[in-house]
């Protein structure tokens, strides 16, 4: 069985910097006040220019056929672009694909269409078009927003279903092999990934653990005789000639 983690450097952020599109709209999107947009505006550049998506076909490629599952911090699409189907991958930090009223409402919970992400995209990169495409609330008629960990009030509802069968997955590792692969997983949210990783490691007697991250790589204690940890960048980890 496979635990697979995937972290904040699979966001590229070093990369986007270098982006003249995306610096401008970053800039853009600061103005307007619309940080939940900042994923969508990655998400375009990254599919086109990026490594990331590269780099997780080949994860999926050598794990398609296994007993896996996956958990996310990014809240780009990288992952559907890589291969790996929705059922076995969940994102607590927020998604492309769900929307929720700026205000929290509870029942303004929806699901985005393909054609309001392309138009928020377009204006982004314009800098100067409407952000208004994911419509209003039909609960208190104020602004929908991205359902991400960019707004004050996150609605955690959008992954409860997914996280409820991950939780499903977990039980099922007791007592079994599972090799824990965290990648590119640093301290932005560390209770999402890195911390319950290393619990399940450590009480899991079966359990081996692998760790790559550019900065971050270190053990616990705890940990140094059922793992491994390489210092390197996760993106070039995988895209290295047979790696996996």
């Amino acid at each position: 069985m496979f635990l697979i983690g995937i972290g904040e450097e699979f966001e590229e952020r070093a990369f986007l910097k270098t982006q003249p599109e995306y610096v401008g709209g970053a800039a853009y999107l600061e103005q307007s006040n619309r940080p939940d947009l900042l994923p969508l505006l990655a998400d375009g550049i990254i599919r086109e220019k990026g490594r990331a998506v590269a780099a997780l076909q080949k994860l999926y490629k050598a794990i398609k056929d296994k007993n896996y599952f996956l958990i996310s911090t990014c809240q780009t699409n990288i992952l559907k672009y890589a291969g790996f189907p929705g059922n076995r991958v969940i994102k607590p930090c927020g998604a492309l694909e769900k929307k929720q009223c700026i205000c929290g409402c509870e029942q303004s919970l929806a699901g985005t269409e393909e054609a309001e992400r392309e138009e928020l995209y377009r204006a982004i990169l314009s800098g100067n078009g409407s952000l208004e495409a994911l419509g209003d609330c039909p609960c208190c008629h104020n602004r929908m927003a991205l359902n991400n960990i960019f707004l004050e009030k996150y609605l955690e509802a959008g992954y409860q279903e997914d996280w409820s069968r991950y939780t499903r997955w977990l039980q099922g590792t007791l007592n079994r092999k599972v090799c824990i692969l965290e990648l590119g997983v640093n301290l932005d949210y560390p209770s999402v990934i890195r911390f319950p990783f290393e619990k399940i490691g450590y009480y899991n007697q079966k359990a081996f653990f692998i760790r790559v991250n550019e900065r971050l790589y270190h053990l616990t204690e705890e940990l140094h005789e059922k793992g491994v940890s390489m210092a390197k960048n996760a993106i070039d980890w995988l895209l290295m000639e047979d790696i996996l």
